[in-house]
């Protein structure tokens, strides 16, 4: 009887710790639910947080190629510097000369405006003969601009709301004075009076400032810079390889001048990484350096091609112009295409390698030559240049 008794309290006991057990993994399981909810919760707005991003993304990159595509169409339009009025050496037009008759007119309605409602002072008031004047057309013009960027900011709630103060302060009142101080404009005000356009320049004290500008960049440079070319049993010091510099303190830090892109690029941090040996550089002046940098056509070959060296022998006429440039950090061949441009080529290579079974056929010429063929074959002007 007392062993039942005792089986039924170990029952009880292993009843009870089961039912605690129970409790615990139930009290878990919601927490756990809890928690899944939770986390759904938050890939929900995380995924709804990149679907905002991405649209918003795309948005700003369909914005950028946008202006891109704007950039390229405007950089293809063809040069009106040479324009009556135009900038002389850029592509672009002043503002008289792009305007439309509604930018026209659209600038005189707000200048009339702006007389009526500011009803400024006599000596600031702008006269009715303004169009007849350039350079005050052209300030008016960016004047005008400038208060329509101001009053769409200042319409705009997220703003501070002080665009249009600083109109008036930087942009009103000191064009106006402006004006009526720096132009001819102040003798107006009963009549038109014509403009005086100052003299041009002179083109003889230009040519010569530049040239000594030159000369003292030049010298400048020359200071800091020991020149040397390298050469080889093709490259006599007549016409070498390559040209090369070095820092005329210290005797590093080696740059070799490109022949892709006429620029200097230091050697280190190119693949070329280190200048020619000592038994293939020589060094040279800067006068000399300047020379050789100045003669482009001298660092390239130019070479006839043919079909085939059949054709040559036959007296066929060239299909084409090819040419090398032996820059440092590789070795450029193109050829003169059916489209009036060059590409790269690979009759160079295939003429001078002969393993191909049927290889062009090359004959040397020197640019003038080059030239003149292409004239000939393409109808092509300039085409050597670099």
């Amino acid at each position: 009887m007392e062993e039942q008794l005792r089986d039924e309290r170990l029952q009880d006991e292993v009843d009870e710790r089961l039912q605690d057990e129970v409790r615990a993994l139930k009290e878990e399981i919601e927490t756990l639910r809890e928690w899944r909810t939770q986390l759904e919760a938050a890939v929900k707005n995380f995924a709804t947080g990149i679907k905002a991003n991405q649209a918003e993304i795309t948005e700003v990159v369909g914005e950028v190629i946008d202006r891109l595509h704007a950039v390229e169409a405007a950089t293809a339009r063809p040069a009106a510097g040479a324009a009556a009025g135009a900038a002389p050496g850029t592509d672009h037009l002043p503002w008289s000369l792009r305007a439309t008759e509604a930018d026209w007119r659209g600038l005189a309605d707000w200048l009339d405006w702006l007389g009526r409602h500011y009803a400024p002072q006599l000596h600031l008031r702008i006269w009715p003969c303004w169009p007849l004047h350039g350079g005050v057309t052209e300030e008016l013009a960016a004047l005008h601009a400038s208060w329509r960027a101001a009053t769409e900011a200042d319409a705009d709630p997220s703003r501070e709301g002080s665009d249009l103060a600083y109109w008036h302060q930087m942009w009103l009142w000191p064009t106006i004075e402006r004006i009526r101080q720096h132009y001819m404009f102040s003798e107006c005000e009963d009549d038109h009076s014509q403009d005086r356009p100052g003299r041009p320049t002179d083109g003889t004290a230009l040519k010569k400032r530049m040239a000594e500008a030159e000369a003292e960049r030049r010298r400048l440079e020359d200071e800091k810079y020991t020149y040397f070319v390298k050469t080889g049993p093709e490259h006599p010091q007549e016409r070498p390889s390559s040209l090369w510099r070095c820092a005329a303190a210290s005797g590093d830090d080696w740059e070799y001048l490109s022949l892709l892109d006429w620029q200097w690029h230091k050697a280190a941090e190119t693949a070329v990484q280190l200048a020619p040996p000592d038994a293939a550089r020589h060094r040279v002046t800067a006068d000399r350096a300047g020379e050789l940098q100045a003669d482009r056509q001298g660092w390239v070959r130019y070479w006839a091609r043919y079909a085939d060296e059949p054709a040559w022998r036959a007296g066929e006429p060239p299909v084409s112009v090819v040419r090398r440039r032996r820059s440092p950090e590789r070795i450029y061949d193109e050829a003169y295409k059916t489209w009036n441009e060059w590409g790269p080529t690979q009759a160079v290579h295939d003429f001078f390698d002969a393993r191909p079974s049927n290889p062009p056929h090359l004959v040397e010429i020197d640019a003038a030559e080059a030239e003149r063929l292409l004239t000939e074959l393409h109808g092509a002007k300039g085409a050597t240049e670099l």
